[in-house]
């Protein structure tokens, strides 16, 4: 970025960097966990699930790669102790690997997360760096969107699920 660019930030730049490299490991660590629970899970409606996963695991490399370009433009480095910058953080896969509205529940969680960061660095930048405000605008704007799409998924799921349960104990009682 040039002279004048970096003269219109009108907030500390290592601030921006900072809150940069935090928003780039959340997307970084979403990213693999989506990725990673698409590797992982089985049961019914897994394959369905896992294309779900590997898309959004792809958006969040996207988001990641979007932060980089920023955080390099403004002279920085993006980190990396993920851990220790991220906010949202990473959540393990469940023990039962089939629970696949567990699956759902955390994504959601990881998504929630990112809206509510991302509504409040959005705010954070408005009208202090207009570059930086509308990474994290449409960020959120991105996630508000995923969220929904989560949602409106989990109920089809938890109906299979409950049926599959529903199922597999009359099996069980048939047999005895």
């Amino acid at each position: 970025m040039g002279q004048k660019g970096r003269e219109i930030v009108e907030i500390d730049v290592n601030e921006v960097i900072k809150d940069l490299n935090s928003a780039y490991a959340d997307e970084w660590l979403a990213h693999y966990q989506y990725f990673l629970y698409a590797q992982v899970i089985d049961g019914i409606d897994a394959e369905t699930l896992k294309n779900k996963l590997e898309e959004q695991s792809n958006d969040e490399l996207n988001h990641a790669k979007e932060l980089i370009k920023r955080i390099r433009e403004l002279g920085g480095e993006p980190s990396t102790n993920l851990m220790d910058v991220s906010t949202c953080g990473f959540s393990e896969p469940p023990a039962d690997t089939s629970d696949l509205v567990s699956i759902v529940e955390l994504v959601l969680k990881g998504e929630r997360c990112a809206i509510e960061k991302y509504n409040n660095l959005a705010k954070k930048y408005h009208m202090k760096d207009l570059v930086t405000h509308e990474i994290f605008e449409e960020l959120l704007e991105d996630e508000v969107s995923d969220e929904e799409d989560w949602e409106n998924f989990l109920p089809g799921l938890k109906q299979k699920q409950s049926r599959q349960q529903q199922s597999a104990e009359l099996t069980t009682t048939t047999i005895r």
